[in-house]
């Protein structure tokens, strides 16, 4: 049988991307955010995962207003990227572990989750981003799921952290024997777009991740069921809370949390943080 043996979550923030970014940062950011990094990457590395699943959401760059799912697995042969040229990211050709996706889309048909599919999904800057530092070889199979975090109406908080434990429970379930990773991306606290735009709200993020930290995970639920609640605090990027929840969610009681790194990032207009899963 599969098992789950890390997890990471950490910011998306396209601008990590490109290193000219990394050197304007503050010496003692860089220096701290490069180290949370390398310390994700080597539990990666640790744990020899044979296949990693992403939780990751989109921004307008595969899905839109005239078919956006809530979850959405990609189950072909390959996955290119990026969907769209910017920020610097190279092109990649990333295999997908299609058995595993296909696995739990059906599980999740047969057992009341009813995740759309694709077999062409490219890979946004979601994904990108944090890989360029996480799995710089790009030779590690994948499992995308995209969560919409983006555009409301949204799954609420509880749905993705249900999710994510389903599909933990899909790993677990698989007649395979293989090492699964899983990598959630997005957040922290950010606005996008409104007037807002390059506020951080370092109190929230540091709370959200002692919440995750202690497992008290129903408190960030209950506290913000509505996408609203939650907006006002962490603005609009901060939705992408949601995949930080899922990879939660789907984490064995083996496995436990520690914080890697946090800066309230101003160059990057965002609460940037990183989280990883390992064996106690």
């Amino acid at each position: 049988m599969a098992q789950v043996v890390a997890g990471i979550a950490c910011s998306h923030v396209p601008m990590m991307a490109s290193e000219k970014n990394w050197e304007r940062l503050p010496e003692a950011e860089r220096v701290n955010l490069r180290a949370g990094f390398d310390r994700a990457r080597q539990i990666l590395e640790d744990s020899r995962p044979d296949i990693l699943i992403t939780f990751a959401d989109d921004h307008f760059d595969r899905c839109f207003y005239d078919n956006l799912p809530a979850f959405l697995v990609g189950v072909g042969e390959v996955a290119l990227g990026p969907a769209v040229e910017s920020f610097d990211l190279p092109k990649v050709r990333v295999p997908i572990a299609s058995d595993l996706a296909r696995f739990i889309l059906c599980e999740g048909l047969e057992r009341g989750v009813d995740f759309a599919f694709s077999e062409e999904l490219a890979l946004d800057h979601a994904e990108m981003a944090p890989m360029i530092h996480l799995t710089p070889r790009w030779d590690i199979p994948i499992v995308p799921i995209v969560v919409n975090a983006f555009a409301p109406p949204m799954p609420t908080l509880k749905r993705c952290f249900d999710v994510g434990a389903f599909v933990g429970g899909c790993i677990e379930r698989w007649p395979e024997n293989k090492r699964v990773a899983l990598l959630g991306t997005g957040g922290l606290s950010h606005w996008v777009g409104p007037p807002e735009t390059g506020r951080i709200n370092d109190e929230f993020d540091r709370w959200f991740l002692e919440r995750l930290r202690l497992g008290e995970f129903s408190e960030v639920m209950t506290r913000y069921a509505r996408h609203q609640d939650l907006e006002a605090v962490a603005g609009n990027g901060g939705q992408e809370i949601r995949d930080w929840l899922a990879v939660a969610g789907a984490m064995p009681r083996r496995l436990r949390p520690q914080v890697l790194a946090y800066e309230p990032l101003k160059s990057w207009f965002t609460g940037t943080g990183i989280m990883g899963w390992t064996a106690a």
